[in-house]
């Protein structure tokens, strides 16, 4: 299967930070094997893993663990090119929030941003990508960092965030995170992202230009297309599956969706190294892990992912993650006299 990617010119900006905290940047591009003149090309990309290694080295080489919240300051409106754009020309903050929603894809697949309405409030949820390792707290602070700095690029004047949320125990740089947000910020909580007053979040803006916000869209689905017509066929199979849970559809199914023959598809599986099986793991893992931070049951849970039984899904979870699920879920619930 293809691999998901960065596009070079966040790495770009990380490693400006790097630099700025004392971090040799040509021996750390060096570990995976890019060099200066790698980021000067826009257009570029790097994968997924291999942008989680080079986070994860910056960390370490620079020894500051609020790298992810610095370097998140460094991501303006601008540095996401027609995405940002098209943001900053939203009418509101609720369509800037599920722009980024529905295009972050076409500059990182670091990252999955999904918006919903809660009890009066628009929340903005962040989930990292699997392959990103030790280096998913990291880079979901930079994201978040990111994207708040564009909602607070609509307004100018004044922030409309009032929380952020962290799945992850307080860090160190705790304090440091609070300046920079500028608002309330929770840790050991169910979900990671930001909280925005409905009230707030549609307000109409001064910056909102219709002109440019649709020319902007244009181009974001120009983009977004060029990118699907060239997907693997692991990567169109993944959106089939998706589309259709509960429950998880045949390869039979999916072969005949893809206009295939199911051997057909499984041979252009082998060929990008991948197989129906460990793309189904795969989402299973992953949908597992997004259903037991919102608060499904195990046995909600198991059925969602088309397990025969819950013991078959709680092997399934305690291969992927080294535990029972029902221990898993206990380290992401809220503290007792949380809010969420």
């Amino acid at each position: 299967m293809n691999p998901k990617t960065v596009r070079v010119t966040y790495l770009r900006q990380i490693a400006d930070q790097a630099a700025e905290l004392g971090v040799d940047t040509v021996a750390w591009l060096a570990i995976s094997d890019l060099k200066q003149d790698d980021l000067a090309d826009a257009s570029a990309v790097v994968a997924v893993e291999k942008f989680g290694e080079l986070i994860t080295r910056a960390v370490s080489l620079s020894r500051e663990t609020g790298f992810g919240v610095l370097a998140g300051r460094r991501l303006l409106t601008a540095t996401h090119g027609v995405l940002g754009m098209a943001a900053a020309a939203s009418r509101s903050i609720r369509e800037a929030m599920q722009i980024v929603e529905r295009f972050v894809c076409i500059r990182t697949e670091a990252i999955s941003i999904h918006t919903r309405e809660v009890n009066g409030s628009l929340e903005v949820w962040f989930e990292p990508a699997i392959g990103l390792g030790s280096a998913s707290n990291t880079v979901t602070e930079i994201a978040m960092v990111a994207v708040k700095n564009i909602a607070d690029d609509i307004f100018l004047s004044r922030s409309a965030c009032n929380m952020a949320y962290f799945q992850f125990p307080e860090p160190p740089h705790a304090a440091l995170a609070r300046g920079v947000y500028g608002c309330a910020v929770r840790y050991n909580q169910k979900w990671s992202g930001l909280s925005f007053d409905i009230s707030a979040a549609e307000e109409v803006t001064q910056k909102y230009d219709p002109l440019v916000l649709t020319e902007a869209v244009r181009f974001c689905v120009e983009e977004l297309n060029e990118t699907g017509d060239n997907r693997s066929a692991g990567s169109k199979l993944e959106k089939i599956v998706l589309e259709r849970l509960p429950p998880i559809p045949h390869l039979t199914v999916c072969a005949r969706l893809l206009s295939t023959t199911p051997r057909t598809l499984h041979r252009r599986l082998i060929e990008e190294g991948t197989t129906y099986r460990e793309i189904v793991e795969s989402i299973r893992h992953r949908m597992a892990l997004k259903l037991l931070r919102k608060g499904s049951s195990i046995k909600e849970v198991t059925y969602f992912l088309g397990y025969a039984d819950i013991a078959s899904f709680r092997r399934a979870f305690r291969r992927w993650e080294g535990m029972a699920p029902s221990d898993w879920s206990a380290r992401v619930q809220e503290p007792a006299g949380e809010s969420r």
